[in-house]
């Protein structure tokens, strides 16, 4: 059994401990509401970038473009967003089960990872993969600006016919609480027209004509897709980082109980014995 002071010294390393956790759950949260807040604004910013993309495909026939088309024979590349530092719980380890079901089912020779995060990297990497590209300093800030260049970047390779289509693998942002890892294709872009009850009364003029409407609104909207994306991956970081250190703030508390109570049975105990001792000695001496 510890002594009084052990446990003292126990009880003091917990506290310790346990109000850098409540501060780290303060600093998540925090990070949380900003990181949430962008992520609003990205998907306010793709919901109307979609409807001016409806109504345009509402307007005219078949529309073609190269973001469109399936590069066949080509490799396809998985971007696997992870954070670059750890206390975020299961956040990693759910987005990389999921990334090493995808690889079991599909050819390892028709896939090429690109890794956003330093977590992810490191695990498959140490496994044998290799990184078809890496950025691995975001940090968990919301940098739309970042999110743009790389985007542009895998877009170019898609073009360039380096890969023959884009799948992006990410926990996508459903609540404080909630956020789930999925796997979604991005590139070859598939459009689908959205049948809405007043399509025949709509009558848009567009300048200049659709098609070049089309032609530079469907890069920006990719753009956009890929940066909602990356807000979705970093808001639900901030997340499972907030609900891990709240549940770790949680048990120092519990154990900090139990120990304040093993403290205090010990404590208890030593002053019966020593109250026994007295009245022993007192009755002896009768």
């Amino acid at each position: 059994m510890p002594s009084i002071k052990q446990l003292r010294g126990r009880i003091r390393s917990i506290q310790s401990t346990k109000q850098i956790m409540r501060a780290m759950q303060l600093v998540s949260a925090s990070k949380l509401k900003r990181a949430q807040g962008r992520l609003l604004q990205a998907r306010s910013t793709l919901g109307f970038l979609d409807g001016l993309l409806q109504r345009i495909l509402a307007s005219v026939g078949a529309l073609d473009h190269p973001l469109c088309r399936t590069g066949e024979g080509r490799p396809t590349a998985v971007v696997i967003f992870t954070s670059d530092t750890g206390l975020c719980g299961s956040y990693n380890n759910n987005l990389i089960q999921l990334a090493e079901s995808f690889l079991k089912r599909d050819s390892l020779a028709g896939t090429q990872l690109v890794f956003i995060g330093k977590k992810g990297h490191r695990y498959f990497t140490k496994r044998g993969f290799q990184a078809a590209e890496a950025y691995l300093d975001l940090a968990g800030r919301p940098d739309l600006a970042k999110a743009e260049v790389i985007g542009r970047t895998l877009i170019d390779g898609f073009l360039a016919g380096r890969w023959g289509g884009v799948k992006l693998l990410y926990s996508a942002f459903q609540s404080a609480t909630v956020y789930r890892p999925q796997l979604r294709d991005w590139l070859p872009i598939s459009i689908s027209r959205q049948e809405t009850a007043d399509r025949g009364q709509a009558d848009y003029i567009f300048e200049p004509s659709p098609e070049g409407i089309f032609r530079v609104l469907l890069p920006r909207w990719t753009l956009a897709t890929f940066q909602r994306v990356m807000l979705e991956a970093l808001t639900s970081e901030h997340s499972a980082r907030m609900i891990a250190m709240k549940n770790a703030t949680d048990n120092a508390e519990e154990l900090l109980g139990d120990l304040t109570r093993q403290r205090n049975r010990i404590r208890q105990a030593g002053i019966t014995k020593e109250i026994s001792e007295i009245v022993g000695t007192a009755e002896a001496l009768k």
